[in-house]
């Protein structure tokens, strides 16, 4: 029989390695969910700006002058996808409807379920829900 003192070393061995495995797997999902996550233009403006400042050794007047150009074409672009995205809804509308044309009456639900599935996870990730490719 094992002594009362190897069965608390032995289990708390278990917990420290279920601890560990719990862990690592959470921090490993984790890693890969933000990972895909893409930046919001903000953050993407930001990094730009960091990098070039760092790599380009800018001074604080240009540093002002480049953040206030890359606000400025980030205003440009987001007026331009504005007015692109009712034809870029229109080509993906059309894009799904030839796609179900060819589906048979039992793979029809499950374009479906699959449509539905990438809305949500567009919309989770801040992106437009009618935006499945």
């Amino acid at each position: 029989m094992m002594k009362p003192t190897r069965i608390a070393a032995l289990f708390l061995a278990v917990v420290f390695v279920a601890g560990a495995l719990s862990g690592y797997v959470a921090h490993t999902l984790y890693s890969q969910r933000t990972a895909r996550a893409a930046p919001n233009p903000t953050q993407m403006r930001e990094r730009y700006l960091t990098r070039l400042t760092r790599d380009l050794a800018l001074s604080p007047e240009q540093v002002t002058q480049v953040s206030a150009i890359l606000e400025q074409t980030g205003q440009r672009m987001r007026e331009l996808r504005e007015r692109m995205e009712p034809e870029f809804e229109a080509i993906r509308v059309a894009q799904r409807q030839r796609i179900m044309a060819l589906l048979t009456p039992e793979q029809q639900p499950k374009y479906e379920k699959v449509l539905e599935e990438q809305r949500k996870r567009h919309e989770r990730e801040g992106r437009s829900g009618g935006r499945p490719h």
